[in-house]
């Protein structure tokens, strides 16, 4: 995205097929061959330690590499010196060790490699002090914040490149969640492969998102029209649903579309959209279009889907396309 910089050093379906799109594959340099330890310095609260452990942990569950220890000090450790560290640096403190700034950017990483595209060495990895949005994302469009800025920063961490040709967490794009898409996988999964054997465990993973990758753009999920009748039609616009799972075809996947009221939480069901197959790392996006029930009070809803089954990553099977009020 464009102000996330890196430094690189050295409506309802019938049953039958729908067509989708298979994951293209990320640039990447360089590998892991151990366990990469990185240490994350605070000096007063440790949430935003806890944030990065656990956007951490959506890269380690496709292959488990990353592992962060903390530090309780005011200084941190800059330059390269052999240790990855991670902390909050002042515009000061980044143009003097790096020779970076903070102008246009929310977060930078700053790798050391052994030789071109070798083993990494060390990574810095420092957020903007001007970053203070930790909400987690609920509707769209998302506000770029510390979750997203952080998975992120993370796959540079783990030798992934920028990925525009896609939906991915690694876009240059501000149009990002903080979950993995399959483009994110494909490319972590080609990266360990060049260095372990046997690959990473494959998992079922179905993902709905409510974002499509458009030309030279992603494009947000809209719903119109904003106020709809009961009884009348809404179209879910631009939305993608993905297999994140890098072996396994997932059968009869199913997805329940349901509005939700605003203020009580109360969900009546719209309808749902299936296959009856979907490939290893492949995606379809979409609109779709659906009818209110006449039964529905006015009021004030999410429309929000929801997958319908056990898989292997729960952080991607609901998605809220945004609010429509119903009259």
């Amino acid at each position: 995205m464009t102000n996330r910089k890196r430094v690189l050093a050295a409506v309802l379906f019938g049953i039958g097929s729908l067509a989708v799109s298979t994951a293209s594959a990320y640039v990447y340099c360089g590998f892991h061959d151990r366990r990469y330890q990185m240490r994350a310095y605070h000096f007063n609260s440790v949430f935003w330690v806890d944030q990065l452990v656990a956007e951490a942990e959506k890269w380690n569950r496709v292959h488990p590499v990353l592992s962060i220890d903390r530090t309780l000090s005011r200084t941190i450790p800059v330059g390269k010196d052999g240790q990855s560290v991670m902390g909050w640096l002042s515009e000061a403190d980044l143009n003097r060790a790096y020779g970076l700034s903070w102008v246009g950017s929310v977060g930078w990483t700053i790798t050391t490699t052994d030789g071109r595209c070798g083993r990494f060495l060390e990574s810095d990895m420092f957020f903007n002090p001007a970053v203070t949005l930790f909400t987690p994302q609920t509707t769209v469009p998302y506000s770029l914040g510390f979750q997203e800025i952080a998975l992120h920063e993370l796959g540079h961490a783990v030798t992934l490149d920028h990925e525009d040709g896609g939906l991915s967490v690694m876009t240059t794009n501000n149009a990002v969640s903080d979950v993995l898409h399959h483009n994110d996988k494909v490319g972590w999964i080609r990266s360990a492969a060049q260095k372990f054997n046997p690959l990473p465990t494959p998992r079922d993973d179905m993902g709905v998102f409510p974002i499509r990758n458009g030309a030279g753009s992603k494009i947000y999920s809209t719903l119109s029209p904003a106020t709809v009748a009961r009884g009348a039609d809404v179209t879910i616009q631009n939305f993608s649903v993905e297999n994140l799972s890098s072996v396994f075809p997932f059968e009869n996947p199913t997805y329940r579309l349901v509005l939700e009221e605003v203020s009580s939480g109360a969900a009546t069901d719209l309808g749902t959209f299936f296959w009856g197959r979907f490939e290893p790392f492949t995606g379809w996006s979409g609109n779709l279009t659906y009818t209110v029930p006449s039964s529905v009070a006015p009021s004030q809803y999410r429309v929000v889907a929801i997958f319908q089954g056990q898989d292997g990553d729960a952080t991607n099977d609901r998605a809220v396309f945004g609010t429509i009020r119903v009259r």
